[in-house]
């Protein structure tokens, strides 16, 4: 199955995952887009695959790989990208975003320690500038930021206290 993810790589170029290799996108033409191994430059693989523009089926298929490539590093990829994504668009604790990411035990073993996973969310979120939720049922007021959408349409008019 293919998957591309557009914030793959570290200079955003997106990545495509097939087989268990992944592939960065190397140039494109105005029919195909040309991608080639992610180990390119570390293990020098030259393993390419082709794929239609419009459609991203495969028009030609990968040629074979000279690296060795094991599904733990593509699925520690997908979990940090999930786990920003989930930092970025929820307010859940550091400890659950983490905890419902789901992963293989094998993965779990090179994920990194669980304080600095958790420091990686809270800097995530501090750069968002989310305001804080108000913890307390009987609080005064509702911060501005909650009142509006994304959009600044405004989502609560009044708050009658009952």
């Amino acid at each position: 199955m293919i998957t591309i993810s557009t914030f793959g790589t570290t200079k955003r170029k997106p990545l495509l995952d097939y087989n268990g290799f992944s592939y960065v996108k190397d140039r494109s033409t105005t029919e195909k887009i040309y991608w080639r191994c992610s180990r390119y430059s570390t293990q020098h693989c030259r393993s390419r695959l082709h794929t239609c523009i419009v459609t991203n089926n495969i028009v030609k298929p990968p040629t074979e790989h000279s690296c060795t490539f094991d599904g733990t590093t593509l699925e520690l990829r997908k979990f940090h990208q999930q786990l920003i994504d989930r930092a970025k668009n929820t307010q859940e604790p550091p400890d659950i975003v983490i905890t419902n990411l789901g992963m293989s035990d094998q993965a779990v073993s090179r994920l990194p320690i669980r304080d600095n996973v958790k420091r990686r969310i809270r800097k995530i979120r501090s750069k968002n500038d989310y305001t804080a939720v108000p913890n307390d049922p009987n609080f005064l007021s509702i911060p501005f930021a909650l009142c509006k959408t994304q959009r600044d349409s405004q989502f609560l008019r009044s708050d009658t206290g009952s």
